[in-house]
């Protein structure tokens, strides 16, 4: 933990523009489209010891995990993941 931050975009518009990343796992709900979503993770900085880490754990609407990653960013870099809502 080290004052990481990222802004999340859902389909091209800002969903958080600053979360600050911690050691313990943060909620963020966001409504999906038919279809398919994009969400787009920016790295604002790369806290006090670089890069930019984090883990991305994704439930359905049921809390059962489908997925999940982690990242190393550096400051302005992008991850982005796509999500296919029947």
């Amino acid at each position: 933990v080290d004052g990481d931050r990222v802004k999340i975009y859902i389909n091209g518009r800002v969903a958080d523009p600053n979360i600050l990343l911690t050691g313990a796992f943060k909620g963020v709900n966001v409504d999906l489209k038919k279809g398919f979503n994009r969400l787009v993770f920016e790295a604002l900085n790369e806290g006090s010891s670089s890069p930019n880490t984090a883990q991305i754990d994704v439930y359905d609407d049921q809390g059962v995990k489908i997925y999940s990653n982690k990242w190393l960013l550096s400051a302005g870099s992008k991850a982005s993941l796509v999500i296919t809502k029947e």
